[in-house]
């Protein structure tokens, strides 16, 4: 049992503190929470709330400019988000920067309208309206909740519009609108801060005094409590979307969190949706194959909640079949009780994910993150040590309590139908213009790993953590999609999408039910140059969940009827995926770059063509041919030691032989005849964005350039902060966020950079892509102040992805994938340091090559082609396969 030791207290001006040590890494969460949400707008002036959560980020008076700059050169990981009830703020910062996320936190607090002008306010609402676009206008099935929720919660219920708000009231709204909402709201005697991780507790307090304790309290905030929704029987609605599959919503209004009705109904979600042995998943796709996916989705918010079931319909299949089934699920309930098992299962899955929250101390859903939502929403932060017993408490006459008072008449049902188908306290004085630099430097030590090989070559790559009570593993093997044949891309993907449908002694129900029964979800997934098993479960639990993984790996007997089941389910979100610009991009960026018989020019999960011609014998002869020992690793971190694991591995996979080779030898090649910059474009019709990918092929991982590149890009693209999201975000509102990436290969690699814009601003924002290449190439190389802060930032937050077992995992992953040195997590600090200005200048004018770019635009060609055509660039259009429909 886990307990999360705290203290709380409450300074004369309302702000409740409350601190939490843990000194295992060098590492201070800093978590604030608002308690104000969408639930307290007003009807025609929506959005507010969220909106804040991005002008928060833009500069308050002692500190006029972007929130991210100081604290991502500290080497900090930052976000907030906005839900009906509250808003959040968290920054997870090396510990000796305490101080400045605290100054930081409370000049926002206290001195954000000092800061906040017309321009800020007009750029970040364009931002807001990206988002929106993004999230939902341009995303399938993307409106269908906010129609949902308007039904679900008649007005004048607060929750009858939607966090993100309108676009006609984002575009209604004035600066002295939100001025005054932030006036209301955003105080110290409406918020709550938690402190979480390596810090001082006497001393952290004193800090929190000194920058808050003289902010004066806000008004007293109107309280709503629950408030049942007036719904009064069965509403039914129907939209049109550009989907290739029908879909069915079944909403029911709730009672709201820390009801006692939560905790069966959260168990109620689970037995019905969670996982591949869940009633529903069972029965409309596996058994009955009239459904591609079926969900439910069950969320408790502070006066109210909701339960909502999602099913999205077969091919060939309708939604009256469907909403039969489903309505059939539902009512066996009651005639079919939930079992023994089943509760079991879904109780050992909500254990097993309280701890893995409670890993970590920061970011969304940490420990900082609970104890403020257990202070805010439920009146008390010690409820963080007790909460799981209200889940573990839950018997079968619970739940079949709530799906009767719970789920009656009074619902929504929703089928998207495809297209055409106070006094403040004495304080110290400070001097807010000064920003406070770090204390002392932290000591850290990034874990050495312990290696060991088994007699049949497996290779064991461990970290030892004795106290955790979570153990993450997985088995990595030397083969992915780089290997899969010419003619069938895919193969190496569906193959391991196959392992856990049946073995010589458990079907594929039994191996969802026995994974499920432990809280393990046992992933499988082909990636460019690897495959990889892996796991997260309670340490009680890790060695069944190892002999489950050791039967999939050595056992598959890849059943006919399932390899269908699968290949039909495979071909739809195949198909599906065109639905989704994104997807479609997605798709298509590696194939624009790297040769189609190179292994790198395809995509990973292959093409509908590939998927209808592979046959068992081609997955059989992968498996026999890929899957070895020989290369293999087993990978593993948590509460275990090197000689358990060891023990336990050996007796499940030392007897594993498989093929006499892992891997092939191919490596990501050029298009042959590859042109200069070209412009290719793919038509989405009416879509409300652009999706660009900007792209070019890279160096190798193993490159002596590595660590030159990754400081070039971190600065380039990889943050916030970066020259192409300040340029394209926070500039000029074009998007919600434009970023530029890696992906590593063991040959060449693929760098690439883009985000979704509006599609007014397509031109322009190719535009301004290629600028900002033509600039890091050497029209305006990189800046010495920019390469110290890229830097600073990478070191500083180097510690916080060793703080979860899971974290450790994919660091190990990469050690295993590239062959890197047992010591290569404490040479990480003076490779980065050695990196020169003199580096990344000198990489950027060689490696970063815009008169090479293959620049995607998947968009609205009625809207943007004879903009692009306008640029000196050839333009090439594009089918969703890729294939050239117009030169």
């Amino acid at each position: 049992m886990v307990t999360v030791d705290f203290e709380k207290h409450i300074l004369p001006n309302g702000l409740d503190v409350i601190l939490h040590r843990d000194s295992s890494i060098p590492v201070a969460a800093v978590n604030v929470w608002y308690h104000v949400g969408s639930k307290d707008e007003e009807q025609g002036r929506t959005g507010f709330a969220h909106l804040f959560e991005h002008v928060m980020f833009e500069g308050s008076k002692h500190h006029n400019q972007s929130f991210f700059e100081p604290l991502q050169k500290a080497g900090a990981n930052l976000n907030g988000s906005t839900t009906p009830d509250r808003t959040n703020y968290w920054e997870d910062v090396p510990s000796n920067y305490l101080e400045l996320a605290l100054w930081l936190e409370s000049d926002r607090m206290g001195f954000l309208l000092d800061a906040l002008d017309q321009q800020r306010f007009e750029v970040q609402r364009d931002v807001v309206k990206n988002e929106r676009r993004q999230s939902y206008e341009n995303r399938p099935y993307g409106m269908a909740q906010s129609h949902i929720q308007a039904a679900l919660f008649p007005m004048p219920h607060p929750y009858h519009w939607m966090t993100i708000g309108s676009q006609e009231d984002l575009d209604a709204a004035v600066l002295d609108d939100i001025k005054d909402f932030f006036k209301r709201y955003y105080s110290p005697s409406n918020a709550s801060l938690a402190i979480a991780g390596d810090f001082q507790p006497d001393q952290a307090l004193d800090l929190v005094n000194r920058y808050f304790g003289d902010l004066e309290p806000g008004p007293q905030p109107y309280r709503k409590g629950r408030t049942d929704s007036a719904l009064a029987g069965r509403v039914e609605l129907e939209m049109r979307d550009r989907v290739t599959l029908p879909r069915l919503y079944i909403s029911w209004p709730t009672p709201p969190d820390f009801h006692d009705d939560d905790p069966p109904l959260e168990l109620l979600q689970a037995i019905m949706s969670d996982g591949l042995s869940s009633r529903l998943h069972q029965s409309l796709v596996y058994e009955q194959q009239i459904a591609q996916s079926a969900h439910v989705r069950y969320y408790a918010g502070e006066i109210a909640g909701q339960f909502t079931v999602q099913v999205t319909a077969a091919p060939g299949h309708d939604l009256e079949q469907v909403e039969a089934a489903v309505d059939a699920e539902l009512a066996r309930v009651h005639r079919d009780p939930p079992t023994d098992e089943e509760i079991t299962r879904v109780k050992n899955r909500i254990e097993a994910a309280h701890y893995r929250q409670l890993a970590r101390v920061g970011g969304f859903g940490g420990r900082a993150d609970q104890l403020n939502h257990y202070n805010v929403l439920g009146g008390d932060p010690a409820l963080i040590n007790s909460s799981l017993d209200r889940y573990l408490a839950v018997e079968r006459e619970d739940i079949l309590r709530v799906a009767e008072s719970v789920l009656d008449d009074g619902q929504v049902r929703m089928r998207v139908l495809p297209e055409g188908a106070y006094q403040p306290a004495a304080a110290v004085q400070i001097d807010r213009t000064v920003m406070p630099g770090p204390a002392e430097e932290p000591s850290f030590t990034p874990p050495t790993p312990v290696r060991r090989r088994l007699d049949n070559g497996l290779e064991l790559l461990v970290v030892e953590q004795p106290e955790s009570p979570i153990v993450a593993f997985g088995l990595m093997l030397r083969t992915g999609a780089a290997d899969d044949p010419e003619d069938l891309p895919g193969l190496a993907s569906f193959t391991a999408q196959m392992l856990a449908e049946g073995t010589a002694s458990r079907t594929s129900r039994e191996i969802a039910s026995e994974s499920e029964f432990i809280g393990a979800r046992i992933s499988a997934e082909a990636r460019r140059e690897y495959t990889m098993l892996a796991t997260e479960t309670l340490a009680k639990h890790w060695p069944t969940a190892l002999d489950l993984v050791a039967d999939l790996i050595k056992h598959p007997t890849f059943p006919d009827h399932e390899l269908e089941r699968v290949r039909r389910e495979h071909l739809t979100d195949l198909r599906r995926s065109k639905d989704d610009p994104t997807a479609v991009a997605e798709q298509l960026t590696a194939g624009l770059v790297f040769a189609k018989d190179s292994g790198y020019g395809h995509p990973i999960h292959g093409t509908e063509a590939a998927a209808t011609a592979l046959s068992r014998d081609d997955v059989v002869n992968h498996y026999r041919q890929a899957y070895s020992p020989a290369g293999a690793t087993f990978i593993a971190a948590g509460g275990l030691s090197m000689d358990e694991v060891e023990a336990k591995v050996k007796a499940a996979l030392g007897d594993w032989q498989g093929g006499a080779q892992a891997g092939g030898n191919k490596h990501a090649a050029e298009r042959d005849g590859a042109e200069g910059a070209t412009v290719y474009l793919v038509d989405h019709p009416g879509a409300s964005q652009s999706v660009i990918r900007t792209l070019q092929p890279t160096i190798p991982r193993r490159h002596p350039d590595y660590f030159g590149l990754l400081a070039l890009n971190s600065a380039f693209g990889g943050q916030f902060t970066a020259r192409l999201n300040q340029n394209l975000r926070e500039e000029k509102g074009y998007t919600y966020g434009y970023h530029s990436g890696i992906q590593w290969h063991s040959g060449p690699s693929l760098l690439l950079a883009g985000g979704s814009v509006q599609t007014t601003v397509t031109l322009e924002s190719v535009s301004e892509t290629l600028k900002e290449f033509r600039e890091i190439h050497g029209d305006r190389p990189l800046e010495q102040h920019e390469l110290d802060a890229t830097k600073e930032g990478i070191l500083r937050g180097y510690p916080a992805s060793f703080e979860r077992p899971g974290q450790i995992v994919s660091q190990l992953l990469q050690m295993a994938l590239f062959d890197l040195p047992n010591d290569y997590f404490t040479a990480v600090k003076g490779n980065i340091e050695a990196v020169s200005l003199e580096d990344v200048r000198r990489i950027g004018a060689e490696l970063v090559q815009p008169d090479r770019l293959s620049v995607l635009v998947v968009g609205d060609r009625t809207a943007v082609e004879d903009g692009l055509r306008s640029l000196d660039i050839p333009l090439k259009l594009l089918d969703g396969n890729g294939a050239v429909v117009q030169a």
